[in-house]
């Protein structure tokens, strides 16, 4: 149907086909297989860009170390040893900044009284970052597919520093891939827990692996970065941006960004992401309960 599509229709029928295929699926980790499948066989979709402003303010937090001297640029320069994360493979330069300090300070666990060191950048040119938060009111499937390939890309990995995370979202959620055959579930206030799902489902430790090809993906067409979502507080979907977001950034993003200067500080507040964690379930279970 899409070749046929392609060679005769027009591009509104074109467009149908290409998502048509991109849902042949029975279950929604079939869709994000075939998302990577279809753009690396030159069959592209467009998930929608974000432009960072020149002058605006990025943050990020190192643990705090008393031999550091954080004056040093280089310190705030992109981790030299480059290990793989979510949005980067092992020996692939990648910064990792938020548009907030509070973003940082979940993204990296800083605890109560603990010490920690507060970086701030600024954009020194526009920076266009993608990701997949486009809205589009004339096509459902691209909404859909946007939340899935979303959620998956922003789920928290089982790692050592979410061992806690997990405990509690174990306990919660009883999930089994037959869970995910429904392909229209995310059509609802369900999108939010979609991230603690996919998180919950894997148990393997090959999950920066899916990321990776995710974002090999969108650097495509964003060679500058992306923006998505903290796992710990997934507010950001199609048609809803929030002012709490990270941002990876490769080298011609990293290009566009200025360090400026740092500070010491303390975390004061008795709060941590298991805490901002359940805070969001409960208003998704208060939803629920209203509609009900």
């Amino acid at each position: 149907m899409y070749l046929s599509a392609k060679e005769k229709g027009t591009p509104q029928e074109i467009e149908n086909a290409k998502y048509k295929l991109l849902w042949e699926a029975s279950n929604l980790l079939e869709i994000i297989a075939n998302y990577i499948a279809l753009e690396k066989s030159g069959i592209s979709f467009d998930f929608g860009k974000s432009i960072i402003q020149k002058g605006t303010k990025l943050y990020r937090i190192r643990m705090y170390e008393e031999n550091t001297d954080f004056s040093n640029k280089i310190q705030w320069d992109p981790a030299p040893h480059r290990p793989q994360n979510r949005a980067n493979r092992t020996g692939q330069e990648a910064l990792y900044v938020g548009s907030t300090e509070s973003i940082c300070l979940l993204e990296t666990h800083i605890a109560y009284r603990q010490k920690y060191v507060l970086g701030v950048y600024e954009c020194v040119e526009d920076i266009e970052v993608g990701g997949f938060l486009n809205f589009s009111p004339q096509n459902r499937l691209h909404n859909m597919a946007g939340i899935i390939l979303n959620a998956f890309l922003i789920a928290p990995s089982r790692s050592k520093k979410n061992q806690e995370l997990f405990s509690y979202l174990d306990s919660v959620y009883d999930v089994k891939l037959n869970d995910f055959e429904n392909l229209y579930f995310v059509d609802s206030s369900e999108e939010f827990e979609l991230p603690f799902r996919f998180g919950v489902l894997n148990q393997r430790n090959q999950y920066y692996k899916l990321t990776n090809q995710l974002c090999e993906m969108v650097m495509k067409h964003t060679p500058c970065g992306i923006r998505y979502s903290s796992c710990y507080l997934p507010m950001e979907s199609p048609g809803i941006e929030c002012s709490d977001y990270n941002l990876v950034l490769y080298h011609e993003g990293i290009e566009k960004l200025s360090f400026l200067d740092y500070q010491v500080k303390t975390f004061n507040k008795n709060i941590s992401t298991i805490d901002i964690v359940k805070c969001i379930r409960r208003s998704i279970d208060d939803k629920s309960n209203t509609e009900i």
